[in-house]
């Protein structure tokens, strides 16, 4: 009799937990085929499209059209160079701060994170303060030389679109490759050295082979950061530089829809094969460090006890690191600073926070002040309100199946979901701004309600970093609690309600804080598809900074670096950011 109502319960839980598993698959899928996948198909139905029907035409020409073909190698170009220079600084940086032990290291560590979590706008303002034509930088170079000639020219250029790509995405590379230097096994360094090999030997046959699958994921990372730039593009660029983000831009703002669609297949191809090609990278990496303990010799920095030839070493290594450091900060220094200087002689230096609480426009923007900082922060409240809803049920059905102690099993619907979600990782927020206008542009009610739209594409971005977040958390899961539970009769949401969220909530208010930064300063989508009253801090700081009206924009930017700079303490407080996709 016992057994009897013990199966009937055993079976009641198994229906039930079924009964959620497709719930939430059935929520999840139905929100990714509104806001993601119909979008997508739109684009490719509007790219082989003409006036007679469909064709493959309309697609052709506009992927072989010269200019088209011109500015698509200057996006790989312009990426490749970024990364190769964020490799060349990066990689030495990585080192030293796995090498050698230091009071404040983690905290500079930190702050050289800060870049990569800045919104576009704000890398735009900085590098237009610090090395425009009358950037910091040109001045103080044309006071020593006595010359009207530029320094560093950013305008127009490869050389401005670089270094800002640089600034920006560095330290992927730094705080992805520390663990991997960390890990490197230094008895081997130590057998090949006292065997008489040769630095430069040691390096590339011992060194890079332990190291080399970080060196490409981070790279991959970066280059697809680059690739898909716009903002920086966009301004920086100045109508002499296009990359495909721009270019899809360009084509919708002309109404061109068609050639927009085409080149948004392209670079969603493209985005696909380097987002496969790092998860393959990773994953063979994650292997590669299961049960590797940290080897590499630390120790503490100091220039005692140590020969000239080696003190003098080192000094230059430091140097070396202070030109970076001054790099990494010395933007965002400049944009706090210099919203206190007037720009004229009849303001005060208080004039650009003034003006940011006036209920008058300013011009040339489309609304207040006020309602830009209202748009952004309730926009970035209910992205990340549904980003975390949406992230916590992909973990709910990736983590749903367990086979005996510490042995997972995957379900059909754990690779279903796995499959769906890789997607929306490949896709730049121009093509998900695209998709979602072509999808919903032809609705009345579209641009009263272009704002619930403008939040679909912030919670689509913002979806890979959350879960990821809750995954990381979820990773230090005991599951040998979990099975104990499933075998008392324990239903999948109660070991859920019970057990596994109280100790991933860390996870969710991290992946929340980042959601709610990414929101913040989100301007690829935004710019495309908000009107008027919709638009955000982001777009209305670059506004301004295209009338050179750089109190004004600079204070706005002060205010939202101080609110990211906020969001990633406490991210940092309660666990630790993923650069990762």
């Amino acid at each position: 009799m016992h057994r009897s109502i013990q199966k009937k319960k055993t079976d009641m839980g198994g229906l039930s937990n079924k009964f959620i598993i497709g719930l939430s698959v059935i929520a999840l899928i139905s929100f990714l085929l509104a806001f993601f996948y119909v979008p997508i198909v739109r684009i490719f139905q509007t790219a082989f499209s003409s006036e007679t029907g469909n064709s493959f035409q309309v697609f052709w020409e506009t992927i072989s059209d010269p200019f088209n073909l011109k500015f698509m190698g200057f996006t790989f170009l312009q990426a490749f160079l970024s990364t190769i220079l964020c490799l060349l600084f990066g990689l030495p940086v990585g080192y030293f701060f796995a090498k050698y032990e230091f009071r404040g290291k983690k905290l500079i560590i930190n702050l050289l994170t800060i870049p990569f979590v800045l919104p576009p706008v704000i890398v735009l303002i900085g590098f237009t303060v610090t090395y425009g034509q009358g950037g910091w930088v040109n001045l103080l170079w044309q006071n020593i030389s006595n010359s009207s000639s530029a320094l560093i020219t950013i305008d127009g250029t490869v050389q401005g679109i670089v270094l800002a790509h640089v600034f920006y995405n560095l330290s992927v590379i730094i705080r992805l490759t520390i663990p991997a230097w960390q890990s490197i096994d230094y008895e081997q360094i130590e057998v090949s050295s006292t065997l008489g090999a040769k630095r430069n030997r040691i390096f590339r046959k011992v060194t890079l082979p332990q190291i080399k699958n970080a060196i490409i994921s981070s790279s991959l990372l970066v280059f697809i950061y680059t690739f898909n730039s716009f903002a920086i593009v966009m301004k920086l660029g100045n109508f002499n530089f296009y990359t495909l983000e721009v270019l899809i831009y360009e084509s919708f703002d002309t109404l061109n829809f068609s050639a927009g669609a085409s080149l948004a297949i392209v670079q969603l191809i493209i985005n696909s094969l380097i987002i496969i090609l790092y998860l393959a990278v990773e994953r063979k990496s994650r292997k590669m460090a299961e049960g590797k303990e940290k080897g590499l010799k630390t120790e503490k920095l100091s220039l005692k006890a140590r020969n000239w030839k080696s003190r003098m070493a080192l000094i230059s290594y430091l140097l070396f690191i202070i030109i970076v450091l001054i790099f990494s900060f010395a933007p965002i220094i400049a944009i706090i600073v210099k919203s206190f200087i007037p720009d004229n002689t009849i303001v005060s230096p208080l004039w650009g926070y003034s003006q940011i609480f006036t209920q008058q426009k300013i011009t040339p923007l489309s609304t207040t002040t006020l309602r830009l900082f209202g748009n952004t922060f309730l926009f970035a409240l209910i992205a990340s309100a549904i980003s975390l809803l949406l992230s916590v049920l992909i973990v709910f059905i990736l983590r749903n199946r367990y086979q005996r102690i510490k042995k997972y099993e995957k379900s059909i619907s754990e690779s279903l979901v796995s499959y769906l979600v890789i997607l929306p990782m490949a896709t730049s927020s121009i093509t998900l701004g695209l998709g979602l206008y072509l999808n919903f542009g032809n609705l009345s009610s579209y641009y009263n309600a272009v704002w619930i739209f403008i939040i679909m594409s912030h919670v689509l971005i913002s979806i890979p970093f959350v879960t990821r977040s809750i995954l990381v958390a979820y990773s230090r899961i005991d599951v040998e609690l979990l099975n104990v539970a499933s075998s008392l009769g324990a239903s999948r949401f109660t070991i859920f309600r019970k057990i596994e969220f109280p100790l991933i909530k860390r996870g969710i208010i991290v992946g929340g804080i980042f959601s709610f930064a990414i929101s913040l300063g989100e301007f690829g989508a935004t710019y495309l598809l908000a009107r008027a009253n919709f638009e955000t801090l982001s777009i209305g700081i670059y506004k301004l900074l295209k009338s050179q009206t750089l109190q004004i924009s600079t204070a706005m930017a002060s205010i939202l670096v101080i609110i990211t700079a906020l969001c990633f303490y406490l991210i940092n407080k309660l666990g630790d950011i993923e650069l990762k996709v």
